[in-house]
């Protein structure tokens, strides 16, 4: 009865804080520029009730498909009705659904290490951050731990129910992004290696034992494909979707700046970082994780879906480390298992003496409480600071204030804007702070029109065109994209005297 209570009292307590460290200030931070382009998309959903999914950039639907609701229930139906908060609630919906996911792993681990599981994924900084973001990776990694337990449960029994199951989740994964792929081949690996070292059948050759699994894993390619086609043929409105989802792999383009060193991950997370007076790090989550996998290979017989996690980790981190393009958001997956695998650390510690019950019980708390430290200090006042570890390419706080120079510049007369230019490219999440404005346009190059548009906002790569074409007609007024990447504002001398005598007193 004790015990019961004590679990209870647990789980609150890991709920709310997870879900205060999600939802606390959520649209204080500046839009991202990547949240920025994923609000576009969902704007078309909302506005034209269409959906065409792009082979080249910004992933899979699913993102807007459980963003739409959640706006129309809010009264945002246009690009202008957005706002951050809407945007934000999609992901946090999904990273306190995360929290629960270790639930999912009772049976293997019991309660008390899934509890603690919990507690790690719900105070992570990296993911309490990123579920905070207008991003897919929430979604992602929430279906991938669904998923997870699903296939691991597949490798005990192949049965044809389970297979459904686990491929509904992962076709949900497909939906969302091409890199559900990394994860797929993770899963297999560790079943492979499984089902070969923990579960051979005595009765069966290798080879004829793994043929027994094709049945449930066509159905799982099957379900898969169709919860996929679903989603990326917009409910088969766009039959062609589905294919595009295939040509995604070979003609997607990243973006440049994004290329990363092998250890970037292990810098990244695992080694402390002294920055603005906190040492930044979640190398002791990862420690106590490293010790749970070396455990669980060496009992891997008694604990095969420890062993099935720890090589899905293993697989995972590589293959994240080979390629080359890297962002910490793409670790939100992997480091989840690495929680679940942390929580599973405990287990052959809790069962012995009371000594050790309470120093495992110490140093969870510890753990626990600086995940809360560092999580508060990056989604407050550092949210946006690019000291901040978890802060990547964080937006400046001047297009929040261009935003407001413009709401108080229209009373004048919003026509006075129209048409605004902005020349360049690079410039997200500009257009986010600029869709107030009625008619604006967006231009690779200048024009010679342009020197009678009253705003024109341009990137670095043109400034230069566009102080010769408009350093007569226009007062230059510099501004922050980004950390060290500028925005230059021109607004037309007559609106600038205007603009300032209305500011005198």
């Amino acid at each position: 009865m004790l015990n019961r209570a004590l679990i209870w009292i647990a789980w609150i307590g890991i709920l709310s804080t997870t879900i205060h460290l999600r939802i606390n200030d959520l649209g204080d931070r500046p839009i991202h520029a990547d949240e920025a382009t994923g609000a576009r998309i969902l704007a078309e959903r909302l506005e034209a009730e269409r959906y065409a999914f792009d082979p080249t950039h910004f992933h899979g639907p699913i993102q807007s498909i459980v963003s739409e609701p959640i706006a129309r229930i809010r009264k945002e139906f246009t690009w202008q009705d957005l706002s951050i908060e809407t945007l934000r609630i999609g992901p946090v919906i999904a990273g306190v659904l995360l929290a629960l996911t270790p639930l999912l792993w009772t049976r293997n681990f019991g309660i008390w290490p899934t509890t603690l599981a919990a507690a790690f994924i719900g105070t992570s900084p990296l993911l309490v951050y990123y579920s905070r973001m207008f991003i897919h990776e929430s979604w992602l990694a929430l279906f991938g731990m669904i998923a997870a337990p699903a296939v691991f449960a597949l490798i005990k029994y192949p049965s044809k129910r389970v297979a459904a199951i686990a491929a509904g989740f992962i076709g949900l994964m497909f939906a969302t992004k091409e890199t559900f792929a990394i994860s797929v081949l993770s899963w297999s690996l560790a079943g492979l290696l499984t089902i070969l070292i923990i579960y051979p059948r005595d009765q069966y050759s290798r080879i004829d034992q793994l043929i027994s699994y094709w049945k449930p894993v066509s159905i799982g390619i099957f379900t898969t494909l169709s919860v996929g086609a679903v989603f990326y043929t917009n409910y088969f409105q766009n039959p062609g979707g589905l294919i595009d989802a295939f040509v995604t792999f070979f003609v997607y383009e990243t973006t440049p700046g994004h290329d990363k060193p092998f250890l970037y991950y292990f810098e990244f997370l695992l080694w402390p970082k002294l920055e603005i007076g906190l040492v930044w790090s979640e190398g002791l989550l990862g420690l106590i994780a490293v010790f749970g996998c070396i455990h669980s290979i060496k009992h891997r017989n008694a604990e095969p879906a420890a062993f099935f996690l720890s090589i899905s980790l293993g697989v995972h981190w590589i293959i994240y480390c080979l390629i080359s393009y890297k962002t910490p958001w793409l670790m939100l997956l992997p480091w989840a298992h690495a929680a679940i695998l942390a929580g599973y650390a405990i287990k052959p510690l809790i069962s012995r003496s009371k000594r050790s019950i309470a120093i495992t019980l110490l140093i969870s708390l510890f753990c626990i409480t600086y995940q809360i430290q560092q999580s508060i200090a990056a989604t407050g006042r550092l949210a946006n600071d690019p000291r901040n570890p978890y802060a990547y390419v964080p937006t400046s706080k001047d297009p929040e204030r261009i935003e407001l120079w413009i709401e108080k510049l229209m009373p004048l007369d919003p026509e006075k804007l129209n048409p605004t230019a902005v020349v360049g490219n690079g410039y997200w999440p500009l257009p986010w702070y600029l869709r107030k404005i009625k008619t604006i346009g967006y231009w690779p190059q200048t024009t010679e029109g342009m020197r009678g548009f009253p705003l024109v906002f341009a990137t670095p790569s043109l400034v230069s065109e566009v102080d010769s074409l408009l350093s007569e007609t226009h007062a230059k007024l510099p501004r922050a994209l980004r950390s060290n990447v500028p925005v230059i504002m021109y607004l037309r001398n007559d609106l600038w005297d205007e603009w300032i005598r209305s500011s005198e007193p």
